[in-house]
């Protein structure tokens, strides 16, 4: 009787081992993003409040920077990105200004928007502060034309997983879990729309 416990016992501490392996193993940051089969670690994200364009009024830009960036701000709370880095983000329409809502987030190229659309997405796997400018404004690059972002607050973090298709067919996904840096503001006065 003694010898089939201890074989027992053997086995669970055997199978407890390769439960322990599997799940310390994970090769995924849990912070990323991810194009053309390269995984981006996401450092840190912001809300922030575009200002100074009416076709702008009530976007917000939810941002992501990779290590390399940092985003400051100076005493107007203005959005300054510094640094070199994987930049990716998207404007979404909201009239909260102070964080955002639950829920599916779904991409609409098209006005008029409605609370929650993703106007527009970009990403940059090599910005530099250099340019002072975030993607969109060049009128080039690569931007997103499909897909969603899901978000669930859970208290002070924010919850955040999406999966888009580029202007390229490319599929550029990911999530994030972490606190938003906020009451940010980033002037867009300078962009100009063609009509």
């Amino acid at each position: 009787m003694k010898p089939t416990y201890l074989i027992l016992g053997l086995a669970l501490l055997f199978l407890l081992l390769i439960s322990c392996q599997k799940t310390g193993s994970r090769t995924t940051p849990i912070n990323y993003f991810e194009i053309d089969d390269q995984k981006h670690k996401i450092e840190k994200a912001a809300f922030v409040n575009l200002e100074d364009n009416p076709v702008l009024k009530d976007m917000k830009a939810i941002l992501f920077i990779s290590d390399g960036l940092s985003f400051d701000a100076n005493s107007n709370r203005e959005l300054k990105i510094r640094g070199k880095g994987k930049l990716m983000g998207f404007i979404i329409y909201s009239q909260n200004n102070e964080e955002l809502e639950n829920g599916d987030y779904f991409i609409n190229l098209l006005p008029p928007f409605k609370e929650g659309d993703i106007a527009l997405g970009f990403y940059d796997l090599d910005w530099y502060e250099k340019t002072g400018l975030i993607l969109y404004e060049e009128g080039e690059g690569f931007s997103l034309l499909a897909g969603k972002a899901t978000v669930v607050q859970k208290q002070d973090l924010a919850d955040l997983k999406f999966n888009f298709t580029t202007e390229e067919g490319k599929i550029l996904k990911g999530e994030y879990l972490g606190s938003l840096q906020k009451n940010l503001i980033y002037k867009t006065g300078q962009i100009e729309f063609d009509n």
